[in-house]
């Protein structure tokens, strides 16, 4: 089976040696990659730049460095090869620099020059990004490809258990959606499994949520191929 596995966190810039990013550090990622990779899987791994990497034979490793380029490298690999399952894991910003103010005067974001230090304020303007996850499968259809097994991530932060629902529900492009709270992260790192907005299952580590993913994907190749 065929495994795309996207990691680590997009970096935004601002200039050559600035950029807006946030928390993740591919960790979970790696962890899920080379999990999968043992029990057979042929996996892409699209990894941040700065993320921790996935190592083993089957394990193919993309570095990306932000939004766009990442956005990009889903498309590509979609119209590469088919895959049957994407582990959209990578924590993606939402918020991208379109305009920077320097004491009055703008500039472009971008990586090609450095702004100087001197200003005394500068203000960034962010827009919005779209949501790649609403895309992928939309990326395979485009490409001929069959639809893959779509797996997507909500972290939440102290979320009441209403609240954890709705932002599991909104992800409604994905078969599966992987929550977990940071307010549970005290030296153990929980996983809670939904399929159609409803819990399906609780893993207690990044090997047992391997084990169920592979579960999962394995059953939807065998529907598929019967």
């Amino acid at each position: 089976m065929k495994v795309l596995l996207t990691s680590g966190g997009t970096r935004e810039p601002i200039d050559a040696a600035r950029f807006i990013t946030n928390l993740s550090t591919g960790y979970t990622g790696r962890a899920l990659a080379e999990e999968l990779a043992s029990r057979g899987c042929e996996v892409l791994c699209l990894c941040a730049a700065g993320a921790i990497r996935p190592a083993g034979g089957s394990i193919r490793v993309e570095e990306f460095f932000s939004f766009a380029d990442l956005n990009g490298a889903v498309q590509k690999a979609l119209r590469a090869e088919p895959f049957d399952a994407v582990v959209h894991l990578a924590a993606v910003s939402d918020y991208s620099p379109s305009y920077i103010e320097a004491d009055g005067r703008g500039f472009l974001p971008g990586r090609a020059t450095k702004l100087d230090s001197s200003p005394l304020e500068l203000r960034l303007t962010l827009r919005r990004n779209f949501k790649i996850l609403d895309r992928i499968k939309g990326y395979a259809a485009a490409a001929n490809r069959p639809k893959p097994l779509l797996v997507g991530f909500k972290l939440t932060a102290g979320a009441s258990s209403g609240k954890v629902l709705e932002k599991v529900r909104a992800l409604a492009a994905a078969d599966l959606v992987v929550h977990n709270d940071l307010s549970e992260m005290n030296g153990a790192h929980p996983f809670h499994v939904y399929r159609k907005g409803v819990l399906e299952a609780d893993c207690a580590g990044h090997a047992e949520l391997a084990e169920k993913l592979y579960g999962f994907i394995a059953e939807r190749t065998e529907a598929l191929c019967c």
